[in-house]
């Protein structure tokens, strides 16, 4: 079976656009364990993620916080939040996604709408994410809607379109007016800091085969050593050393997959100092070492 994939930009800019210019927005089903490594790899995009979890527990990785999400519950993620989502016991995940571009709810930039109820949240960089809970009437309301969002999507009735930017409306309009106090500590967005871990990300992406110091990923964005560690550890939640391990794991996938190479080849291709290192990076990221996964998987194919 073909695996999942985001398609990002060598910056992990999600670059699949949701929904049309029309109706920006959309409604997606999915389960971790048809993702690559049965997680959703870290990413970001310019529009507002509502999850949704049907089975299993999702846990996300936002900055340097984890969020676990279960059925019953949601989880609101701010535009331009990198994040990546998976299962804290390598079971079935299953979740629906909302997306939904910010504009299609408030208009033209600059009117009431946005500048008074968007905004706050939106460029607002103390607010990554918003938890949706059942714990009382109002929560329940809101969760009972996004569930409509979702059958109404699902269905393509008559006028569904209609309805749900209606719905969408209604539901922001009660989530963001419900945290105005959060709101109250207005930080405005760093996007200085988000062009630098753009920047530090894209050189992993070019040159994680081989070393990469802390003194050369540094230098691209110009800040000391220590700043750059703090930096990349406040935007992804991760050192650069566990972000690396994490990545060149996940480049090593389909080489493994692919039974043509042998541990060593493997971890000399994706950048890992020796077939040691290489393994348990995998054993971490996947639960088993290679060669317990190509025998696991002898075992599905033969059965």
């Amino acid at each position: 079976m073909t695996k999942r994939k985001i398609l990002v930009d060598d910056t992990n800019r999600e670059i699949s656009k949701h929904g049309t210019d029309a109706f920006p927005m959309t409604v997606s089903h999915d389960d971790l364990w048809t993702f690559e490594g049965k997680i959703v790899p870290i990413h970001w995009h310019d529009d507002l993620e509502i999850s949704l979890p049907r089975e299993g527990v999702a846990v996300y990785q936002i900055y340097q916080n984890r969020y676990m999400v279960r059925p019953g519950e949601g989880l609101l993620l701010n535009r331009n939040v990198p994040h990546s989502c998976s299962s804290p016991d390598n079971r079935h995940t299953r979740y629906s996604t909302i997306l939904v571009r910010p504009d299609f709810l408030y208009g033209d930039f600059g009117s009431d709408i946005e500048r008074r109820c968007f905004r706050p949240f939106l460029q607002n960089s103390t607010v990554p994410c918003l938890r949706l809970t059942a714990e009382d009437d109002r929560g329940r309301m809101i969760l009972q809607k996004l569930n409509q969002i979702e059958e109404l999507f699902d269905q393509k009735s008559c006028c569904y379109e209609l309805i749900i930017k209606g719905l969408l409306c209604e539901v922001f309009g009660m989530i963001l007016g419900d945290h105005q106090k959060e709101f109250e500590k207005f930080v405005p967005a760093n996007q200085t800091e988000l062009v630098r871990l753009e920047q530090m990300l894209k050189y992993i992406d070019t040159h994680f085969e081989s070393v990469i110091s802390l003194q050369e990923l540094s230098d691209q964005v110009h800040l000391s050593r220590e700043v750059c560690c703090r930096l990349f550890k406040k935007m992804t939640g991760k050192t650069v050393t566990e972000f690396l391990e994490e990545y060149r794991a996940n480049k090593s996938f389909p080489l493994v997959q692919s039974g043509q190479y042998s541990m060593t080849q493997i971890a000399d291709m994706v950048g890992f100092s020796n077939a040691s290192r290489f393994a348990t990076a995998f054993r971490k990221m996947f639960g088993c070492n290679p060669r317990e996964y190509n025998s696991l998987k002898g075992r599905e194919n033969n059965s």
